[in-house]
Order: structure tokens, then C-alpha cells, then sequence
């Protein structure tokens, strides 16, 4: 009861950090797998395959932020609908939400391997580059679909004032 309740009962500034510290945290630990990917890449096998490590990252991060395009949208209908006591809204809001997740998902990742190699040369990668970029993204968009639906319903656990939990998933 006391999550419940948080909202109502403590201060902005308190609430500010009690929501924006884990959210930060979760933030830095993401950027400090891109950068441990970086270096076991770059020393396990060479500057080209760091070189397609690094054209592939902003794809991953537009793949991304079409996800939390979808995940924010629909965090602030949650909040707003367990804030007026709907809960069942919030639950419909949440289960299209984890629908349009999925299409999403399923699509930019349909896009990205049917067109791979057009969009890595877009990026930058040159003809040396390309194919350890086309390897990488090869083994990461499959797996784009999971990280979509993690990555659009963490903030739905932050909708429901749990952004501690938010933070460990």
C-alpha cells in the first residue's frame, strides 16, 4: 500500500529523485554495456569489427527510440488513467501498449535484416566495414523484438510509482 500511496504523500523534490535517480542509473548501466561490447569487440577481433560496432549503434538507437516513443505515450495514458482510479483503462492502455510493442518490434526488425545492407552503407559503413557491421546487427535485431517489449514496459513499471523495480529490469 505504501507504492500506492507514495505519490500523494511525499514531496516533489523527494519524489523527483526517488523516480529520477533510478531512471539514471538504469541509463548509465546501458551505456556501460555499449561501451564493455566495445572493448571485447575491438580487442577479440580488431579495429574493423569495433568500426561496425560502431556504424550499428545509432540504428539501435533510432530502433530505440521507437520503442519508448510507444512505451513514454503510453506510460503517461497509464499514469493519468491509475491517477483518475481507472485501473481497467490503464490495463487496456497497457495491453495495446505491449501490442504495438510487438508489431513495432517485429517490423523494424523484418525492415532491418531485409534491408541491412542498404541501411549500414547509409550509416557509413564502407566496404571493409560492412560486413562485420552486417554480423553484429545480424545477431542483435533478431533479438530487437525482446529488447523492444523490455525496453517500452520498464516505464510502465515506472507509471505505477515502482521505480526502483523500473531500474533492476
Amino acid at each position: 500500500m505504501k507504492d500506492d500511496n507514495q505519490l500523494l504523500s511525499k514531496s516533489i523534490p523527494r519524489l523527483l529523485l526517488t523516480f529520477c535517480l533510478p531512471a539514471v542509473v538504469g541509463l548509465l548501466v546501458n551505456a556501460l554495456y555499449n561501451i564493455v561490447d566495445s572493448i571485447f569487440v575491438g580487442r577479440g577481433v580488431g579495429d574493423l569489427a569495433l568500426a561496425g560496432v560502431t556504424v550499428s549503434f545509432p540504428i539501435m538507437t533510432i530502433f530505440i527510440a521507437c520503442v519508448m516513443l510507444v512505451g513514454m505515450g503510453a506510460t503517461a495514458l497509464i499514469s493519468l488513467r491509475l491517477g483518475q482510479g481507472k485501473k481497467e483503462e490503464a490495463e487496456t492502455i497497457a495491453g495495446n501498449a505491449l501490442v504495438l510493442l510487438v508489431i513495432i518490434g517485429l517490423a523494424l526488425t523484418l525492415f532491418g535484416l531485409v534491408f541491412l545492407d542498404k541501411i549500414l552503407i547509409l550509416f557509413g559503413a564502407s566496404p571493409q566495414v560492412l560486413p562485420f557491421a552486417k554480423a553484429y546487427m545480424q545477431v542483435i535485431l533478431p533479438g530487437s523484438v525482446f529488447m523492444a517489449l523490455g525496453t517500452g514496459m520498464n516505464n510502465f513499471i515506472r507509471a505505477e510509482g515502482k521505480p526502483r523495480l523500473a531500474m533492476r529490469t
